[in-house]
């Protein structure tokens, strides 16, 4: 999410998914099985902070910083009383004092990761990304990802630091309020252009009168888990 143009169409897209899904739920539970309820959270590049709330049940205190101040905006309507919404930029910013966690969604080549982790944490960093090279919202298969979870774990062995990869699926469809919203949102995902006709078969009907269209996509993701402290040691 650390390149997203944000708009109010992508916060918008973004709410309904969230709302949709046990996306975000599913990648707070498994991060909080590392971690005592005492713990304090950095969410780096964390978007509308939908990580940032669901891990608030689970630890002590959550801070999301995300450079766009729409984002940031928006989340702030919604923020739990134990997270704390920063507008900057993680590369740049400098923390009172380490935090037990570093969380980075879909956020950060792998040159990024370990600089930050030695930076932000004392503790674990958890890197969630996905396993396919094929683009989530690229309904014709054409769109490909410059980075994947291997590529990240490939960084990891070549530095010799000790990590854990679980694998696992979640589905993170995409509903809509009519196949012309459906175009213009393939459209901005893949940088291809899309007519309302040429999307409409890859969408259900949901029977929802608000969003009466669904593209169902199950993800299909990895998540690094490893330490700082045993990073600085290597």
């Amino acid at each position: 999410m650390g390149n997203l143009h944000w708009t109010d169409d992508t916060i918008r897209w973004m709410r309904d998914a969230a709302h949709k899904s046990r996306y975000y739920e599913t990648i707070a539970e498994r991060i909080a099985a590392y971690l005592p309820p005492s713990a304090r959270v950095f969410d780096a590049g964390g978007g509308l902070g939908d990580l940032a709330m669901w891990l608030s049940y689970h630890v002590r205190h959550v801070t999301v910083i995300e450079r766009d101040p729409k984002p940031v905006a928006a989340f702030r309507e919604r923020c739990p009383q134990n997270v704390t919404a920063l507008l900057g930029d993680v590369f740049t910013y400098v923390p009172d004092s380490l935090f037990d966690a570093l969380a980075l969604c879909f956020f950060g080549r792998p040159d990024e990761i370990l600089p930050l982790a030695r930076e932000l944490t004392c503790g674990k960093t958890f890197v969630v990304q996905s396993t396919e090279t094929r683009r989530g919202f690229s309904p014709d298969g054409t769109g490909r990802r410059s980075i994947t979870i291997y590529d990240m774990e490939k960084t990891l062995k070549k530095e010799g630091i000790p990590y854990t990869l679980e694998l696992f699926e979640v589905e993170h469809g995409q509903p809509f309020c009519s196949a012309d919203d459906a175009a213009k949102f393939f459209s901005f995902y893949s940088g291809k252009s899309y007519t309302p006709q040429q999307v409409r078969q890859y969408l259900s009907e949901t029977g929802n009168s608000e969003l009466p269209l669904y593209y169902a996509q199950t993800r299909k993701l990895g998540m690094l888990v490893f330490d700082a402290g045993q990073m600085r040691r290597v």
